[in-house]
Formats: structure tokens, C-alpha cells, sequence
């Protein structure tokens, strides 16, 4: 199932999210963007026994490590990783007013390297 919802995300799906994000959506690394938007389904192809949770915390650490876009990159791997939670039928990232403040410092500290892919995904297994 995963390789199929990866194929909906593609450059373009991502790029139109992340116009609707910021006022002019740049991608400044494009290679780096297909980079992320491909790592769940070759994280499920070379390591079957990860959870569907795990390959939606790759696909925003992706994002927001990369950083393909000029602005932005944040908010559009917490979308992506949202929206490939909820095609898997898990109710996604924010179920909670108090979940907001929780979500958005988990996502600063991936930008500034202080949560690691391990974290991220542990986190997601545990609240969603």
C-alpha cells in the first residue's frame, strides 16, 4: 500500500501543497524534493518490517531535512506526513488543540537537529 500512496505524492503534489503554504512556492532543490517523496516507499521495499507510521515520520524528515522548497519545508513534510498517515487510515498528527504545540516543537527540532528520524517515528507510533 505504501508504494501506491508514494506514487500520489509526487513533485508536483508537494509543490502545489507547498504553494498553498507560503505566497510563491520555490523549489530550490528539486532533486532533494523527489529524494524525500520516494524514501517511504524504498525504506518499505528494503526494510519490510517497518511500520507504516515510520515510512510517514521518513517522508517529513525527509522534507524538512532536505529542505527542497525556499519556505516552507516544515509545514509541507508535516502536511505530507499527515496526509500519507491518513491514506493509511490512521487519523493523523493532530488529534488535540494540545497536540499542536507538541507537533510544531517536534518539527523545529528536526529542522535544527535535535529530533532524529528514530524520535520522530517514536513519537508518531505513540500518538496516533
Amino acid at each position: 500500500m505504501s508504494s501506491m500512496v508514494t506514487r500520489l505524492l509526487t513533485p508536483t503534489y508537494a509543490t502545489m501543497l507547498n504553494t498553498h503554504l507560503v505566497r510563491q512556492s520555490v523549489i530550490v532543490k528539486p532533486n532533494e524534493l523527489k529524494s524525500a517523496l520516494v524514501r517511504p516507499s524504498q525504506i518499505a521495499r528494503y526494510e519490510p518490517h517497518r511500520s507504516e507510521r515510520y515510512l510517514a515520520a521518513s517522508l517529513a524528515y525527509g522534507i524538512v531535512k532536505n529542505h527542497p522548497f525556499m519556505d516552507g519545508n516544515k509545514r509541507t513534510g508535516f502536511l505530507l506526513g499527515h496526509m500519507y498517515l491518513r491514506a493509511q487510515g490512521f487519523p493523523g498528527l493532530v488529534m488535540r488543540d494540545e497536540d499542536v504545540t507538541r507537533i510544531v516543537d517536534l518539527f523545529v527540532g528536526v529542522a535544527d537537529g535535535s529530533v532524529d528520524l528514530e524520535e520522530l517515528s517514536e513519537m508518531l507510533e505513540r500518538h496516533t
